[in-house]
């Protein structure tokens, strides 16, 4: 065995596509039991799957593009190289570092390095190659920590919370728990490819009026009728694609909280499935967690940018206060503006970069809602997934279908900016 494990090079591919999506399934959990928003959550995705991808190429240039040069304040990253290091498990370790930096439950990333060093034993690399392939990761990760922390986030944690105008035509907090908006400074935070948040000419909204004949009562109406003739099967869809990360549920004065993955979760979570149907190379999976990751995080940024800036009342005030006042929409309706939908955007700019990376017309299975008591749902494409998440949010009564057509065309966008600038 001593033997063996000797006979093994630094250089070799031990770790396989099984490791990184395990990785990434520690880092699901971890973000999802410390419950953080949408956004955030994609911050943490991102930075993770980059810090991987990132590591891998320096070592590996010849199976994975440099990306850094493009990423925005990247340019002049750029790693010495260094001998008798695992790529794989530096990787590995650099991913771990990063992810246990952004969140608070640290264990999970402690836990996860310490399984990567024992099956690195395992797999036959002597303890030299794993010492020097941490250190290697340390480096990396040291290096992109000053990066990631220059990206705004510490700084609007200081910012002032947004407060509701008040005022019909702008949002208000909505019921049940009436929280306030939830990173309104959010498009302050630097993206990581696009040039800014505002890349999106995003199509007007009607005018605000109360009068039945006007184009937004219509928009508003079309949302409760659609409720009033909901059947079972469109129910089931809204709630397949909820990804609520903090569910209240409210008994009297009981309040217990549920969480579940964020809309970017699930989707990298699609990916864990597909890169295991696919039996993909661990090279192509890192391209579809990291490309992916980016993208959605982008997209987040850019749809937080129209949120604020239009700051567009819910259907559920506009519904209860001018049209039925014991009228409730299926779904939880999340803390900030309507306008555009922060889910549809971040499922079509992940549907556009696994479409380039797998193919139109790839027919999956999604599993993700099994644990969450759901069935599972097959698609077409990962396009038909996206747009079901366009429909989810309007049979769940909280988007306009204008919110939705456009949050799905702001995400479709900013993938295919963010693939001519990289690719």
């Amino acid at each position: 065995m001593v033997s063996c494990k000797e006979a093994i090079k630094s250089n070799a591919i031990v770790f396989t596509t099984s490791d990184l999506n395990y990785a990434n399934t520690v880092l699901l959990e971890a973000v999802m039991e410390d419950a953080f928003s949408p956004p955030v959550a994609s911050r943490i995705y991102a930075y993770s799957h980059l810090a991987h991808y990132t590591t891998l190429q320096s070592l590996r240039q010849d199976s994975l593009i440099n990306i850094t040069n493009k990423v925005n304040g990247l340019e002049k990253f750029n790693m010495s190289i260094e001998d008798n290091v695992n790529p794989e498990l530096s990787a590995l370790l650099a991913f771990s570092n990063i992810g246990k930096k952004l969140i608070y439950s640290e264990q999970f990333f402690e836990q996860l390095a310490d399984t990567l060093r024992i099956r690195a034993t395992q797999l036959g690399l002597s303890e030299a190659v794993i010492k020097n392939s941490q250190a290697y990761a340390d480096k990396v990760s040291n290096e992109l920590a000053i990066w990631v922390d220059k990206d705004m986030y510490i700084e609007t944690r200081t910012y002032p919370r947004f407060t509701s105008t008040k005022k019909p035509e702008n949002w208000r907090e909505t019921p049940p728990d009436y929280l306030p908006g939830l990173e309104p400074h959010w498009d302050k935070i630097r993206p990581i490819v696009i040039d800014s948040a505002n890349v999106f000419d995003y199509k007007p909204l009607p005018e605000y009026s109360t009068d039945k004949d006007s184009e937004f009562y219509k928009m508003v109406d079309e949302v409760y009728q659609e409720s009033k003739n909901t059947t079972e099967e469109k129910q089931k869809i809204a709630w397949f694609w909820d990804c609520n990360p903090i569910m209240t549920v409210h008994k009297g004065h009981m309040v217990t909280t549920i969480h579940k993955f964020t809309p970017p979760g699930h989707w990298l979570n699609i990916v864990n499935q597909i890169t295991r149907k696919e039996d993909a190379n661990y090279f192509k999976t890192s391209k579809a967690y990291t490309l992916t990751s980016m993208a959605m995080f982008d997209a987040i940024i850019a749809a937080w940018h129209v949120k604020y800036k239009t700051d567009l009342v819910r259907p559920v005030t506009f519904i209860q206060e001018n049209v039925d006042v014991e009228w409730t929409p299926v779904l939880q309706t999340p803390p900030f503006p309507e306008y555009t939908s922060g889910h549809s955007a971040t499922s079509a700019s992940a549907a556009e970069i696994l479409t380039f990376i797998f193919g139109d017309n790839y027919e999956f299975t999604d599993n993700t809602q099994l644990r969450f008591g759901l069935e599972e749902r097959t698609f077409k494409s990962f396009r038909a997934a996206a747009n079901q998440v366009n429909l989810s949010r309007f049979y769940g009564g909280i988007h306009y279908m204008q919110g939705v057509e456009e949050g799905a065309r702001q995400g479709r966008g900013i993938a295919n900016l963010i693939l001519k600038k990289l690719l």
